[in-house]
């Protein structure tokens, strides 16, 4: 056989394989940061707000635009963190930094199912940024104050959500810029879409309060399954 289909082959299977475990590791990431109980408390205090001044509706409408302008944002924030370690000409290192940073992060996840304390350096907003945030969820009363409301939001969820977005980002970070983008796009979608579902469920019904106390009798354990996604992560990279 011709060397040159030989190498073509392996060639193929090699990036096959790259693609894949792309592919998965970006959506266990995006799952990992979208179940985070610091943007779904933020989430529901939205609905909450809405649901008390306008009705179902208005749950609707300011739930999909609040998840839309967060993915828009949130690309925008991934594009910026790029052009970041373009500039500082890192890529070389970004492996180690991206192994690093994993452990990192499922050990912090990973410690606070056994030793849980709100506020916590994990995946949870700090507890001095907490009245910010409550005092701009409490001021939305109709779907367009949504938009104000959800651009500051998604700058106070950074801290909390920037540490799964910072390693997929690392992890794309040698691609070409079409690729990143494209990666982008398809991490975000992830990160919304429990946003999207929580606004449909309580469109059709459930009440806010029902599901904030069904994430604050599970946190520990939200914080154990994004700490395990976080090492699977660390053994695919």
């Amino acid at each position: 056989m011709d060397p040159s289909i030989i190498t073509n082959i392996t060639n193929n299977i090699i990036i096959t394989h790259v693609t894949n475990n792309t592919i998965i590791a970006t959506t266990l990431l995006a799952i990992t940061d979208s179940i985070n109980p610091c943007t779904l408390a933020v989430q529901l205090a939205l609905l909450a707000s809405l649901l008390t001044a306008k009705g179902r509706r208005s749950v609707l409408l300011g739930g999909i635009l609040f998840s839309i302008t967060i993915y828009i944002m949130y690309t925008l924030y991934g594009l910026g963190i790029l052009k970041v370690i373009y500039t500082l000409g890192i890529d070389h290192l970004l492996r180690y930094i991206l192994k690093g940073l994993l452990i990192v992060l499922a050990s912090l996840e990973i410690l606070a199912y056994f030793h849980y304390r709100p506020g916590m350096v994990s995946l949870e907003m700090p507890l001095r940024l907490r009245p910010i945030a409550r005092k701009i969820l409490s001021s939305v009363n109709n779907p367009l104050t949504v938009l104000p409301a959800a651009v500051l939001c998604s700058v106070l969820l950074l801290p909390c959500t920037s540490g799964p977005y910072l390693a997929m980002l690392m992890m794309i970070g040698t691609m070409e810029q079409y690729k990143q983008l494209l990666w982008i796009l398809y991490y975000n979608i992830w990160f919304i879409l429990p946003m999207i579902l929580i606004t449909l469920l309580v469109y059709f019904g459930l009440k806010p309060q029902k599901v904030t106390e069904w994430r604050k009798k599970h946190i520990k354990e939200l914080h154990l399954i994004a700490g395990l996604l976080l090492l699977l992560v660390f053994f695919m990279v």
